[in-house]
């Protein structure tokens, strides 16, 4: 009987949760993550991109710059080494506060198709503090993730 139970509880609660944990990537949540996102005082662009299955932001100073432009420009990389940990969500990562030249562990955390959630903090989870992002439209209403160049 408690075997019954046991299969029964991994087969419709266990299971789903364990196939989920790395799921991001197959369920395409990984796509809206992507593009270019206005940081909480509008002052700033960053375009988050792909790169070796870890997730990146690079500071950029018009929305429709390519990250290579904003390197010329000499902007700052803001996120590193994002890793995705479940549907719309992704840590292990870096933020990068040029305002204080200042690292901090981080989360990313999508709470909708254009609003971001940036945590970080420092040592613990509990140390830290939260800024909401917003996606940036593209040409014709449409998210444009790699700049003029992509």
């Amino acid at each position: 009987m408690m075997q019954g139970v046991l299969r029964g509880l991994y087969g419709f609660v266990l299971a789903p949760l364990l196939l989920g944990m790395g799921g991001a990537h197959a369920s395409g949540l990984d796509q809206d993550i992507l593009g270019v996102w206005q940081t909480a005082h509008g002052h700033s662009y960053i375009r988050i991109y792909d790169k070796d299955g870890g997730y990146f932001g690079q500071s950029v100073v018009h929305p429709m710059d390519s990250v290579q432009q904003a390197r010329a420009a000499g902007q700052p990389q803001i996120l590193a080494h994002f890793l995705p940990q479940g549907p719309g969500v992704w840590s292990h990562g870096t933020i990068y506060d040029p305002d204080n030249k200042t690292h901090f562990q981080g989360i990313l955390t999508l709470l909708g198709p254009d609003r971001l959630k940036v945590y970080g903090y420092v040592g613990f989870q509990w140390l830290g503090g939260e800024t909401i992002w917003t996606k940036v439209h593209g040409r014709e209403g449409r998210w444009n993730p790699y700049g003029q160049d992509g």
